[in-house]
C-alpha cells in the first residue's frame, strides 16, 4: 500500500511539474513570443519592393493590382426656384437625383522605385463605366438634365467686372471723362464721372441678359460630371459681343476659346506621377506621399518638395498663421491602406486629392466587417472649422463677402474649404448636405436633412496591418456664388456655397483579399493562438489531476496509518 502511495505521489508531481510547464511554456507563447513573432513578419510583409526576379513583391501586387470592388456614385441637384433666387433673394431649393452609379476600375503604370529603394513612383489612373444596375430606375446621364448655376457664367462676370473697373477706375481714363464732362458745363464733373461710373456698372446685368445669358444653365448629368458642357457666357454674349464689335470695325474675328467645364475631367487619364516611402527605413511610414509632379511640367500639379505648390493655399505663409506649413504639408498615405498596429488614439493622416490637402482621421467606433474586427475612422468637423490654429492656412479671404459675412471679410464659415486655388474654378468642398457645417451654411438650403449615415466619410480598418475593409468617401461639390451689389441684375442673389453634386466612392475588400487576410495573417495566428490555449488548458487540468492524485493518496495514506494503528 506504502508503494502504491509513493508511486501516487510521484506520478502526481511528474503530472504536475508538467502541466506548470505546459501552462507557463502556452502564456509565454500567447502573451509574448508570438505577438513579436507575428509584428515582424506583419512588418516584413509591409514594404513596397521587388523580389529577386524583378517582379513586384506581395504587397506592392496585391495594391498596384489592387482587385478592391470601388463604386462612384453621384448624386445632382437641380434647381427649382432660380426665378426666385435671382428676383428675390430666396434660398435655394433643389431636387436630387441619383444615384447615377459608375464602376470604377483603378489601375497603376509607370512603377519605378529608386536605386535605393526607399522610395516609389507611380501614375494612378480612375476610369469610370456608368452602371445602370446599380443606379436609380430609369436614370440615364445622358438625357436626364439638370438646371445648374453656371461655373462659366460666374467666372466670366467676375472677370468682367474686375476689368470694366479697373478700365472706369483708370487715372487716364476718369481724367478724360471729367475733362468731357467740364466742356459740356457740368458744374461737378468729378460727381458726374463717379455716377456715370456707378450707371455703366449698374447696367452690366441688363447687358449681359440682352444676349439671352443667365446665372443658370441646363445640362445633361453626363456633361456637368464627365464629357463637359461650354458656357452660354461666353459663346452667347462675350464671342457675340466681339463679333458685333468687329463687324462695325471691319476687324477678322477672334472667338475666345470656350473650354468645356465639367466635375471630374480626369475620366481615364492622370498627369500626375506620385512618389511614395516604401517603408523600407519604416514599415510604419509604407505608402506615405513624399512629392507629386505633373508629365506634362504643370506648375499647378508640381509639388515643392514635401508640400503642394504655394497658390493652392496662398494665404498659408501668412504672418498670423502660427505653422503657415500646416496646410501645404503632405503626408500620410493616399488612403487605400494605413500603418500597421492602428490604435484608436492614432490620428490617421491622409492625403486626399479630391480636397487638394491632407486630411487627419480620427477614431469613431468598433466594426466588424466580413468577420474582421476592425476601427472605423471619420474625418471630423474641426478639419473644416477655422477657428482652429491649425486650419489658418486654409483660409481664403472672401472678396465679395458671403452668407453673412462682408466683402473682403475673413475665411468661409466652418464646414466649407475654398480649393479654387487647386481647381482653377469657385469650387467650394463639404461634407454631403452640408453635414457639420455651421449654422449659417445649414440654412442656406432648408430641404437639405445631413445624417451620420448618409453624409459621413468612414474608413473601416483592421488595426493590426492597417488594411481597409471598407469605405465610404463622401464629399460634395459646390460652386461659390457671389453677389455683385453694385450690378443691379446680380445684387439680390444670395452669395454663398451653392451645391452642385455630391459623390460616394465606395470600397469593398474583394473574395481574393479576404482569403489573402484569412490565410497569410489571420489562419497562423488563430491556429497558434488555439494550439497555445489548449495548452494552457490541458497544463491547467494536469495540475489539477495531480493536486486531486495528492489528495486521494494523502486520504490514502491517512487510511492506511489509522487500519495499521
Amino acid at each position: 500500500m506504502a508503494t502504491r502511495i509513493c508511486i501516487c505521489r510521484v506520478s502526481a508531481g511528474i503530472i504536475f511539474v508538467v502541466g506548470v510547464l505546459l501552462l507557463v511554456a502556452g502564456l509565454v507563447i500567447v502573451l509574448g513570443v508570438f505577438p513579436n513573432i507575428v509584428n515582424n513578419q506583419i512588418n516584413d510583409g509591409k514594404v513596397l519592393g521587388l523580389n529577386d526576379d524583378g517582379t513586384l513583391n506581395s504587397f506592392t501586387d496585391s495594391w498596384v493590382n489592387s482587385k478592391y470592388i470601388s463604386t462612384m456614385q453621384y448624386w445632382v441637384y437641380d434647381y427649382t426656384n432660380t426665378i426666385g433666387i435671382m428676383n428675390r433673394a430666396l434660398y435655394p431649393d433643389v431636387r436630387e437625383k441619383g444615384p447615377y452609379a459608375y464602376d470604377e476600375i483603378i489601375t497603376m503604370d509607370k512603377v519605378n522605385f529608386s536605386a535605393n529603394g526607399e522610395f516609389m513612383e507611380f501614375r494612378q489612373i480612375q476610369t469610370f463605366v456608368f452602371n445602370p444596375n446599380k443606379s436609380c430606375p430609369g436614370c440615364d446621364p445622358y438625357k436626364d438634365k439638370v438646371l445648374i448655376p453656371d461655373m462659366g457664367f460666374q467666372v466670366g462676370v467676375d472677370s468682367l467686372d474686375s476689368t470694366v473697373e479697373g478700365i472706369l477706375k483708370n487715372p487716364l481714363a476718369v481724367t478724360l471723362c471729367q475733362k468731357l464732362m467740364e466742356a459740356r458745363g457740368n458744374p461737378d464733373p468729378v460727381k458726374a464721372c463717379k455716377n456715370l461710373a456707378t450707371l455703366i456698372e449698374g447696367e452690366l446685368g441688363t447687358l449681359i441678359s440682352l444676349f439671352n445669358v443667365s446665372p443658370f444653365v441646363t445640362v445633361t448629368v453626363d456633361q456637368l460630371l464627365f464629357s463637359g458642357y461650354k458656357t452660354p457666357f461666353v459663346d452667347k454674349f462675350i464671342n457675340e459681343a466681339l463679333g458685333i464689335f468687329h463687324f462695325i470695325f471691319g476687324t477678322p474675328p477672334s472667338p475666345i476659346p470656350n473650354p468645356p467645364i465639367q466635375l471630374n475631367p480626369l475620366n481615364g487619364t492622370s498627369d500626375i506621377i506620385n512618389t511614395v516611402l516604401t517603408g523600407k527605413t519604416d514599415p510604419l511610414q509604407a505608402g506615405f506621399m513624399t512629392e507629386f509632379r505633373s508629365i506634362s511640367n504643370n506648375s499647378l500639379f508640381n509639388s515643392i518638395g514635401n508640400t503642394v505648390p504655394p497658390m493652392w493655399w496662398p494665404y498659408a505663409n501668412k504672418t498670423y498663421c502660427k505653422d503657415p506649413e500646416a496646410a501645404l504639408l503632405i503626408t500620410g498615405t493616399n488612403g487605400d491602406y494605413f500603418k500597421n498596429f492602428v490604435k484608436k488614439t492614432d490620428v490617421l493622416p491622409a492625403f486626399v486629392s479630391d480636397v487638394c490637402r491632407t486630411v487627419h482621421f480620427v477614431y469613431d467606433r468598433d466594426v466588424t466587417v466580413k468577420g474582421f474586427k476592425g476601427y472605423r475612422f471619420v474625418m471630423p468637423a474641426s478639419q473644416f472649422d477655422y477657428t482652429l490654429d491649425e486650419n489658418c492656412g486654409f483660409c481664403v479671404p472672401l472678396k465679395y463677402g458671403a452668407y453673412e459675412y462682408p466683402a473682403q471679410s475673413g475665411c468661409l464659415p466652418s464646414g466649407l474649404l475654398d480649393i479654387s486655388g487647386c481647381t482653377g474654378g469657385p469650387i467650394i468642398m463639404s461634407k454631403p448636405h452640408f453635414y457639420q457645417a455651421s449654422k449659417v451654411v445649414t440654412k442656406f438650403v432648408p430641404r437639405f436633412k445631413p445624417t451620420y449615415d448618409n453624409d459621413e466619410t468612414m474608413l473601416d480598418i483592421e488595426p493590426n496591418t492597417g488594411t481597409v475593409l471598407q469605405a465610404q468617401k463622401r464629399l460634395q461639390i459646390n460652386m461659390l456664388v457671389n453677389q455683385y451689389k453694385h450690378i443691379r441684375s446680380f445684387s439680390v442673389m444670395r452669395p454663398g456655397a451653392y451645391p452642385l453634386a455630391w459623390v460616394n466612392e465606395s470600397f469593398y475588400m474583394d473574395q481574393n483579399t479576404i482569403d489573402q487576410l484569412n490565410s497569410q495573417l489571420f489562419g497562423p495566428v488563430n491556429t497558434v493562438n488555439t494550439i497555445c490555449w489548449v495548452a494552457v488548458g490541458v497544463g491547467s487540468g494536469l495540475i489539477a489531476l495531480s493536486i486531486v492524485m495528492v489528495i486521494v493518496s494523502f486520504c490514502c495514506f491517512q487510511e492506511d496509518h489509522h487500519k495499521t494503528s
